[in-house]
């Protein structure tokens, strides 16, 4: 019996319908997979956001055995509170914040180790007194900490260091190199040149640990992160906003909190590594509703009694997250906020 070829033909294939409901079904699942696809990868990020942070903590741990406290975390320039300010010759060259400090303690600022000598100044120097010890202030000499290369003529004005001796001396680095994402502040924010004003008085060598998520702009020399904020707790204080008065708008009750809001303020006001253009929503500290928003995002909402904030008797790590902005609520901290 012979097989009617028209009809095989036509049993053997689809029909525009059929082939628009595969194609409906596929887009269906395409359309419920995609978000979990990229809930998955958000949450792979965090995990080894947080993973970067044990590594710090451990950093943290070490540095604080060796030298007894968590490294110092107060911007050099920081200029929101009055001071009596230091002699010329202590002054420091540049910004030099806690996300700054963070990252010469783990690594040094050339990643041969902390030089234990160091005063966590932007311009690698240190002072001593050449001539009179009773008078702190009337002999003080500048040195480099910082001089490992035989050839650098930085090498004399050391402290009687080789510079095989400058490198024995180091302690650490306390994270491991290849993971400790660490940049100079002209490789994250690169669209900004060593003399532009909006360098906010950073040194561009200044280094800084960056965190998991990268800069994926095109023209990007390297993809960075957004440097990781450090904050050392002040633990001779016992609240955070102690001394608010709502009543007086200029009262914003920073001088006497455990997490002193200007640490990093310097390096916030660069504004995104993306596109400096975009402030950080807590970039601002004479808006004080941004200031609010930080004490916000570290305070512990489990403590009723008191306005206390999380770590209080150590320190705080904040990552930027996804969006690359702080303040935001992908912000990732070395807390659970739950």
């Amino acid at each position: 019996m012979k097989v009617n070829e028209a009809k095989l033909n036509k049993s053997l294939g689809f029909t525009i319908v059929e082939l628009l409901t595969v194609m409906g079904v596929i887009a269906i699942l395409i359309g419920l997979l995609a978000p979990a696809l990229s809930l998955v990868k958000d949450y792979s990020k965090e995990i080894q956001q947080k993973a970067q942070f044990h590594s710090i903590e451990v950093g943290l741990g070490m540095y604080k055995t060796e030298f007894g406290s968590y490294p110092p975390s107060k911007d050099n320039l920081e200029t929101y509170v009055v001071t009596i300010p230091p002699p010329p010759l202590l002054e420091d060259s540049g910004a030099y914040g806690g996300a700054n400090k963070l990252a010469e303690a783990m690594v040094g600022l050339d990643m041969l180790g902390f030089h234990p000598a160091s005063a966590f100044r932007a311009d690698n120097q240190n002072a001593r007194d050449e001539a009179d010890p009773g008078d702190p202030f009337q002999n003080l000499q500048l040195f480099q900490v910082y001089h490992a290369g035989e050839d650098d003529p930085k090498l004399s004005q050391g402290f009687g260091e080789t510079a095989k001796e400058n490198v024995d001396n180091r302690k650490g680095p306390y994270i491991d190199l290849e993971n400790a994402n660490a940049f100079k502040m002209e490789d994250v924010y690169s669209d900004l040149t060593p003399d532009d004003t909006s360098y906010n008085g950073f040194v561009v060598d200044s280094l800084v640990l960056c965190d998991v998520y990268t800069d994926k702009r095109p023209h990007s020399a390297k993809k960075t992160g957004a440097p990781i904020l450090y904050y050392k707790a002040r633990v001779q204080y016992t609240y955070q906003d102690c001394n608010w008065d709502d009543t007086d708008p200029e009262d914003i009750g920073i001088e006497n909190d455990i997490y002193y809001y200007p640490d990093n303020q310097n390096l916030l006001e660069l504004g995104m590594p993306s596109d400096q253009t975009i402030p950080h929503q807590v970039s601002d500290d004479t808006e004080i509703e941004n200031w609010l928003d930080f004490e916000n995002m570290i305070r512990n909402t489990q403590v009723t009694t008191v306005n206390r904030p999380y770590c209080s008797d150590s320190y705080i790590l904040i990552s930027a997250g996804k969006d690359g902005m702080y303040g935001t609520a992908d912000d990732i901290f070395n807390f659970d906020k739950e």
